[in-house]
């Protein structure tokens, strides 16, 4: 009688253990399937739905995380060392709902030389990222530079308007935004981000030519190195030059353009690449 009602109960604990661990195993293969990603920069607010906290640079996440995009224009920067790198959007319908886009690829830095306004034109254009100090070579015959005839930018500061003449040596610009955004000998807040327009100024003729209208772009050193370290940390193993690729791609989509000498001095110097 004892084997009769313990045979029954080892099939049924056979069962249940069975069950326990296909249970088991299949959470395991769920989270395995799961992507995983970096945050290397939000532009406005999102947050994540389980611990109502902010998303920040450095932060990881699955790709089942519930989010909430907190303005229409919020967006992320991500990476994933399977799949490399994203843009997280909100939905069209719904401020809870995301999508992961493909982020920019084989993009080009300015290049190129600047003989004419045409070319200054064309240079000057958009969000030009500048990145430390930049200088630039233009053209001398079209544009001389001297005591009577320079570059200048002009920009409004709180209600201020503010011509600011820019320094040179030879046919070389000189843009340094500490100089850029001193004011009466008073060193002001370099903005992240301002609209700004380039004069040619012959004051011989007392003339002043508008060559174009553009945003300069001067994000903090630090916080830019530590979202392009989170690049180069997922990236590991890869050759150098697809890392520096990946970073003048992710630096044109989400700040700007850069000068193509700007930038290959400024990874050199910051990053050794």
């Amino acid at each position: 009688m004892k084997t009769k009602i313990l045979i029954p109960s080892i099939i049924g604990l056979f069962i249940i253990t069975g069950f326990t661990l296909k249970s088991k195993l299949s959470t395991v293969e769920e989270s395995i399937a799961l992507d995983n990603y970096k945050v290397i920069k939000v532009d406005g607010r999102i947050v994540f739905q389980t611990s109502g906290r902010d998303m920040h640079t450095g932060d990881q996440f699955t790709s089942n995380e519930k989010i909430t995009f907190k303005t229409e224009e919020s967006r992320a920067a991500v990476i994933s060392k399977q799949k490399g790198r994203f843009v997280l959007t909100p939905d069209a319908k719904s401020s809870s709902a995301s999508n992961l886009l493909p982020a920019m690829n084989n993009v080009s830095s300015r290049a190129g030389a600047l003989i004419n306004a045409i070319d200054l034109k064309n240079h000057f254009s958009d969000n030009y990222l500048i990145l430390g100090e930049m200088e630039l070579k233009v053209g001398k015959d079209v544009y001389p530079m001297n005591k009577d005839n320079f570059f200048y930018l002009q920009y409004a500061y709180g209600e201020e308007t503010v011509p600011k003449i820019l320094k040179h040596h030879g046919d070389t610009l000189e843009f340094t935004p500490k100089d850029i955004f001193t004011i009466d000998g008073k060193q002001m807040e370099v903005p992240a981000k301002i609209n700004v327009s380039l004069y040619y100024r012959d004051n011989v003729n007392k003339k002043s030519v508008k060559i174009s209208n553009f945003n300069l772009v001067t994000p903090e050193k630090e916080q830019l190195l530590i979202e392009l370290e989170v690049i180069t940390d997922e990236l590991d193993g890869k050759d150098t030059e697809k890392i520096k690729n990946e970073v003048t791609a992710y630096l044109v989509e989400f700040y700007g353009k850069p000068q193509k000498e700007n930038l290959a001095d400024w990874l050199k110097k910051n990053m050794n690449m």
